[in-house]
């Protein structure tokens, strides 16, 4: 696959095309091939930004969106474009759509952002922030280190994992944490989804739709949407556990099965399958700033109703924070409003 090198982007196709020197470089956009064509030697060296985000899924890119109309020297590094939202097979009532599964939605978040409302970008992890006298370095795993008057924080969450044996063994041998991509693979299987979330739901849905047998194990009484639950339960196909812990992943070259324990008598059972799926929440991805900005005790950032954190410059967005309400069109408007706090911020600091 070739990639951007501007922006480390995988290219889709060969529509942005520049040559230096008799060899051809390939772009995601228009916007990064012109960002070569004027200094192909020259990606990021110490210049200063006046805002850099960190984070690509629905905050960090509706909060590019509006730097980039708002015309602020802005820089967006991101590990990958839609985070979490990628992985969501059911997205209801966001605006201007009544469905839309998450892959289109990210579909149209990129094509806006490096189509419309390009901005110059990188594709990174960020690994530390640092508060250097005004100003903030960002630095990340390939060793880039950005310089900015400003910051948001649109990093959003990871999946939790279990910590139990043989999790990581059967990791991409019958172990999956995202349904959009894998669920495909366990057609007509038996197959073990842990979470009675609305994640863990959907896919036990998604599941019953290809003939898959399902066993829901959960810790609690199912929590998701109603509607979805009621769907869940009609038929056959799906045996729901309340009230269960797994304890352990079996197999010997893949997963054959797992190890249950009811909470209230302690005893286990054995299940076979032929996969699992692992739905139990998520952990926000704030690792890099931890030493930096105040975090509640979930690990989420504490912001202001603003966006603004403890640290002056620093503004943060979407589901990384404690603002109340993991959705994607709340994490769409939080980012508008960062740039909009950031904006002012700057307006009188600089």
């Amino acid at each position: 696959m070739i990639k951007d090198p501007i922006c480390g982007m995988e290219i889709e196709n060969e529509n942005f095309v520049s040559e230096v020197k008799g060899k051809k470089y390939f772009f995601c956009s228009a916007g990064c091939r012109d960002k070569f064509k004027k200094s192909p030697v020259k990606f990021l060296k110490d210049y200063n930004y006046d805002l850099v985000i960190i984070g690509g899924g629905p905050a960090g890119l509706t909060a590019a969106i509006y730097a980039s109309v708002s015309k602020m020297d802005t820089f967006l590094v991101t590990k990958d474009i839609g985070g979490q939202a990628v992985d969501s097979s059911k997205i209801k009532n966001y605006m201007g759509f009544d469905f839309i599964n998450g892959k289109d939605l990210v579909k149209k978040f990129r094509d806006q952002f490096l189509h419309e409302h390009y901005l110059e970008h990188k594709m990174d992890e960020v690994i530390k922030l640092v508060h250097s006298g005004d100003d903030f370095e960002i630095l990340t795993r390939t060793k880039n280190r950005i310089l900015a008057h400003a910051v948001i924080i649109a990093t959003g969450m990871k999946r939790k994992k279990l910590g139990i044996p043989g999790e990581e063994r059967f990791q991409r041998k019958g172990v999956s944490y995202s349904s959009v991509q894998d669920i495909a693979l366990f057609k007509g299987l038996e197959v073990v989804v842990i979470g009675g979330g609305n994640s863990g739901i959907q896919t036990a849905n998604d599941l019953k739709k290809i003939g898959c047998k399902v066993t829901i194990v959960s810790k609690s009484k199912l929590i998701a949407d109603q509607s979805d639950i009621d769907l869940v339960k009609k038929g056959d196909k799906v045996n729901i556990l309340e009230g269960y812990d797994v304890i352990e992943i079996q197999g010997k070259d893949k997963v054959e099965g797992v190890v249950v324990q009811s909470q209230s008598e302690l005893s286990t059972r054995q299940i076979p399958c032929d996969g699992v799926f692992i739905q139990v929440g998520f952990l926000p991805n704030a690792e890099f700033c931890r030493d930096l900005l105040r975090l509640n005790e979930k690990g989420e950032v504490i912001i202001n109703p603003d966006c603004s954190t403890d640290i002056d410059g620093i503004f943060a967005c979407g589901d990384v924070t404690d603002v109340f309400g993991k959705r994607i069109i709340i994490a769409s408007g939080e980012g508008a409003k960062a740039v909009l706090s950031a904006k002012q911020y700057l307006s009188r600091a600089y």
